[in-house]
């Protein structure tokens, strides 16, 4: 999936008074307050994929923004149905050709632990399957009409692909990560080993436990979106610290220790305890030992925001065996003709040689730069 923007941020004089409305306290609309900022606040907030949310908080219509907001509620709760169908419909395909798959973040957590599944808004559905099972799934999803576009053949580093089909796209992912500093951290038999029933979605469909969807959440956000903080993404990992036991929040720490990530996670649920938290509990202090807190991890690195593509590349070679680091590089500075030829639609095909070429030096400018630009 390609990177979600920075949302556009929550005006200065509203945060307060949203931050109270997410937590279920007395949120006055401020009276100072333009027209302008109110603007810039439903479009932030719809960026920040909390629309439907803020909307269905709102006790009553003394927010100017009502109106605007229940329009945007509306689209989704009809999107959702359509959504759905889609979904049940490819589950039974799945379920018929022996390939099992488990439905994580976005979608899973809207059926879990939403009120409404409406209330979380994607763009996707999310899948994980076996790797084992890439190429039936791929067989599968053609077959049932969805289109698909080539990859770069980057196999490393490209643990997924997008299905779509009459505005239904699905992320089919073999890895819960393109990284392969991260990849390892929820192995599939796993993650499918410890799954919940979905019945929401369907007999028999399966999403991440909560211990795994909560570590999944704290990885996804940092990783692949390079510590957006987006509004929907910290609710959703407040939303599964508040549905867990003592011993799951100390089985979670336990596992983000062992796996090398509890300082991406300690990151995003500070973030998530700012908004959301009314008193901050079941921390990394509470569970973890300094040593296991303070202790270096290769993951931690993606925290950095002024961290450079160049950075990048050199943690996951590191994350690689050598045979690995040679093939990830052969397959990045050599594409399929296939994907040339899609990424250049309008070239002939004697400039194929010039054109990877100038793919090369591009792809040498762009490790000069930062992530985040």
């Amino acid at each position: 999936m390609a990177d979600v923007l920075d949302p556009l941020p929550i005006p200065a004089v509203l945060q307060s008074p949203l931050r109270a409305l997410l937590r279920g306290q007395p949120a006055p609309w401020p009276e100072d307050v333009g027209s302008e900022d109110a603007a810039r606040f439903v479009e932030s907030i719809q960026q920040h994929g909390a629309g439907p949310l803020v909307y269905a908080s709102l006790p009553d219509n003394s927010w100017p923004i009502h109106a605007a907001l229940r329009d945007a509620a509306i689209r989704a709760a009809a999107m959702e149905s359509l959504r759905l169908a889609d979904l049940r419909s490819l589950l039974a395909a799945f379920a018929s050709r022996g390939i099992r798959a488990v439905i994580i973040k976005g979608t899973g957590l809207a059926y879990d632990l939403y009120d409404a599944p409406e209330l979380r808004p994607r763009g996707d559905t999310d899948l994980l399957i076996a790797e084992s099972d890439v190429d039936a799934t791929r067989q599968l999803m053609h077959g049932l009409g969805y289109d698909s576009r080539l990859t770069s053949g980057d196999t490393l580093a490209i643990r997924q692909q997008s299905f779509v089909r009459g505005g239904h796209v699905y992320d089919v992912h073999w890895d819960v990560s393109n990284s392969p500093v991260l990849r390892d951290a929820l192995p599939f038999d796993e993650l499918i080993g410890r799954a919940i029933a979905v019945p929401r979605i369907a007999p028999g469909a399966l999403a991440s436990s909560h211990i795994d969807a909560l570590l999944l959440a704290c990885i996804h956000r940092v990783a692949h979106h390079h510590d957006n903080e987006r509004l929907i993404w910290l609710y959703d990992i407040h939303l599964l610290r508040e549905s867990m036991s003592a011993d799951e929040h100390a089985r979670f720490w336990r596992l983000a220790a062992e796996r090398r990530v509890a300082a991406i996670c300690e990151r995003s649920i500070d973030l998530a305890d700012g908004w959301f938290a009314t008193s901050p509990h079941d921390r990394a202090a509470d569970w973890l030992a300094d040593d296991e807190r303070t202790r270096s991890e290769p993951s931690a690195a993606f925290l950095d925001r002024n961290r450079r593509h160049a950075s990048v590349l050199r943690g996951d070679l590191r994350a690689l065996g050598w045979r690995s680091r040679m093939r990830r590089l052969r397959e990045l500075a050599l594409p399929p003709a296939a994907f040339m030829r899609q990424s250049f639609p309008s070239a002939p095909a004697m400039a194929l040689p010039a054109l990877y070429v100038w793919r090369g030096a591009r792809g040498v400018v762009r490790l000069l730069k930062r992530v985040k630009e």
